[in-house]
């Protein structure tokens, strides 16, 4: 096999992402596409030639399809990963993986015991500000981390909740400014501090009506390392900032905006810091995704992690964010909400 044939599962709002970047990775080639609303799948269809399904069970039968990408809102996800395992499909499924590690859990056992991987989608873990902060902390430049935050204060009206029926359900959505929104935040977080020891948390629906999900949360954390934190997440914060997550040591900080570097800082300072800090004078926008969830995609962190997800089936490994990786943020998203429901700090599971 010299490219990984993908179909796509899903052509709402983040399928073209998932289009473009596969066809932009000479290890993959997009094959298909389907949607339980025939006119989303055609209109994909009509920019990249792909054959079209109403039904994706039909689809995944196909001999010619390696991969799907799994672009079903967040709550539908679990059953449709076991078709696709079951039928041999390799699934790299949209964030978050899903809506409970209950239901993590059942994608997982299904992806083993067919012998295909799973992954998930986040992409920041692949913007360049983002690797060069997990370098360092692979290389110790951080001495002893002491604070790890992240806040992720953006904006969404009312329409947008109201534009799918969906949107803010604890069934579908399984959260609201945590679990939606601020999940690459989390993510990213957890990756450069490393697990959750203790959660205190309070959440909140402040600016908007109708949900069943949180429009405002906060939690205090405590990390295995012995460092602390915060997570700030909100829909509500007009008119949306950029997203934030810092690291910060005994011997240096980082500071991230949308996967760009804004504050990067070490007491013993190193040949290519000089060069990293060059980069850092860009004029911050809006951040991607803060006000408006369509107006900032772009592809180029999908393809990033689409060509790492073929070349892991091309070359039989993991990839770089596989299930039980994505796993780790949900369980403290879960972790949080029981905090707040229960007034209670909680105890994370190692």
């Amino acid at each position: 096999m010299e490219q990984v044939r993908f179909g796509i599962i899903g052509c709402g709002v983040i399928a073209p992402i998932h289009a473009q970047a596969i066809q932009e990775t000479p290890q993959a080639k997009l094959v298909a596409a389907s949607d339980v609303v025939e006119r989303n799948a055609r209109l994909l269809a009509e920019r990249w030639p792909v054959d079209v399904y109403t039904d994706y069970r039909d689809m995944i039968a196909r001999d010619d399809i390696d991969a799907v990408s799994l672009c079903v809102p967040s709550g539908l996800r679990a059953a449709i990963a076991e078709d696709c395992a079951r039928a041999g499909k390799h699934i790299l499924a949209e964030k978050p993986l899903e809506v409970t590690t209950e239901r993590i859990d059942r994608m997982v056992r299904a992806a083993d015991a067919a012998g295909v991987l799973l992954g998930c989608v986040f992409q920041s873990r692949f913007a360049d500000g983002s690797r060069h902060v997990r370098k360092a902390l692979d290389d110790g430049r951080f001495g002893t981390l002491v604070l790890g935050d992240a806040y992720i204060k953006w904006y969404r009206s009312q329409e947008y909740y109201e534009s799918g029926a969906w949107r803010g359900t604890r069934k579908l959505d399984g959260g609201g400014a945590l679990m939606n929104q601020g999940v690459h935040q989390v993510d990213l977080l957890l990756w450069f501090m490393g697990p959750v020891r203790t959660v205190q948390a309070r959440t909140g629906l402040v600016g908007h009506h109708g949900l069943e999900v949180e429009d405002v949360a906060c939690a205090l954390l405590t990390f295995e390392c012995g460092a602390m934190g915060v997570i700030e997440a909100s829909t509500a914060a007009y008119p949306g900032h950029a997203a934030r997550v810092e690291v910060h040591g005994s011997a240096g900080s980082a500071i991230i905006e949308d996967g760009e570097l804004r504050f990067w800082k070490f007491r013993a300072e190193e040949p290519e810091d000089d060069a990293i800090r060059a980069g850092l004078n860009r004029a911050a926008a809006l951040g991607s995704g803060a006000g408006d969830p369509t107006a900032a995609l772009t592809h180029e962190g999908h393809r990033r992690q689409i060509e790492d997800f073929a070349h892991a089936v091309l070359e039989g490994r993991k990839p770089a964010v596989d299930g039980r990786e994505a796993r780790h943020a949900i369980a403290l998203i879960e972790a949080v909400y029981q905090s707040a429901a229960t007034g209670e700090t909680v105890q994370m599971q190692g």
